[in-house]
């Protein structure tokens, strides 16, 4: 070997060491500076990085509400409805009342991944005490598409509803926020969300009726949304729905024993935004993993073990 190839090959190698050496104390800088991940946030890294830094995820959720768009003028205008809780009704009726689109908030208008990236960071798991937080920061953006479509769905005279699972909760008095004034307040979240469109500048966030939460009304305190949507469609003629998850249009085992019927619906009067982080589609396949007495760290293993379990190879 003469002795420039070997200088070469000797350089090369010592390259390769320092790398390694360079690699080895980032590692240990990484594992110093965040927490241990709970298995819940570890799982959920990669879904929420999509969803914040992926182009495809930005140019999927455009692409719906630009479809919706295309179709504001023509199809979502003709007679007819977008809700299962009016096909009894009949042409007059639908005929005698106002149009309104019913948009579900989280992750199909709102987008909460910073919530979501915080707690990976932290090695933390959701929880309704971090959520109240969260949404008194009225911080979250806009979904890509959004504004553009709700803005023109309003100036063509459409009502904008936003049905929500965010539950009307009061504040301990040992909460910041009750510190803050919102102890007296039976429904902080509702003035936090509000305050949260507005910032957007959408259509109606003013409007402390266009906004249906969780809990707002003791009829409306479970999260099927069913009981919501009935209660806007003896008001108004549904001309489509918006949400990130099959239980925005309607309930998943009847989705499930009509799917060839009711998959007709997306992309004429349904809209359905992407969203790998969380939703109903997750807790089916979970199904009663967890059982009483679980510790959480218990309970998430189980959970994460049914969801290695629902994989076909």
């Amino acid at each position: 070997m003469n002795q420039a190839l070997f200088c070469r090959l000797q350089k090369r190698v010592l390259l390769a060491v320092a790398c390694s050496l360079l690699g080895s104390t980032s590692a240990l800088a990484t594992d110093a500076e965040y927490p241990a991940r709970s298995v819940t946030a570890r799982e959920q890294m990669n879904s929420t990085l999509w969803m914040q830094r992926a182009a495809e995820y930005r140019v999927a959720a455009a692409q719906v509400w630009r479809l919706a768009g295309e179709k504001l003028a023509s199809a979502l205008s003709a007679p007819g409805t977008a809700a299962l809780e009016q096909i009894t009704f009949s042409a007059d009726r639908l005929a005698s009342l106002p149009t309104a689109i019913v948009v579900d908030l989280d992750e199909t208008v709102l987008d909460n991944t910073a919530y979501q990236a915080r707690n990976v960071l932290q090695g933390a798991d959701y929880d309704e005490a971090s959520w109240q937080s969260w949404m008194r920061e009225a911080a979250a953006p806009a979904v890509p598409g959004s504004q553009a479509f709700l803005k023109a769905a309003a100036a063509a005279g459409h009502r904008i509803i936003y049905l929500t699972n965010r539950r009307c909760l009061p504040m301990p008095p040992s909460s910041d926020a009750h510190s803050e004034g919102f102890g007296a307040d039976p429904c902080p979240a509702q003035s936090w969300t509000q305050a949260n469109l507005k910032k957007l500048d959408l259509p109606f966030a003013d409007d402390p009726e266009s906004l249906l939460l969780r809990g707002a009304r003791a009829a409306w305190a479970s999260s099927d949304k069913r009981i919501r949507r009935a209660w806007v469609a003896e008001r108004y003629r549904i001309i489509a729905l918006f949400g990130d998850d099959l239980n925005d249009f309607v309930d998943r085992t009847e989705f499930a024993a009509h799917e060839a019927e009711l998959s007709r619906w997306f992309g004429e009067r349904w809209f359905l935004l992407p969203n790998p982080m969380y939703g109903s589609w997750d807790r089916a396949l979970v199904g009663n993993a967890c059982q009483p007495g679980d510790t959480a760290e218990r309970c998430a293993q189980k959970t994460l073990d049914a969801r290695y379990h629902a994989l076909r190879p």
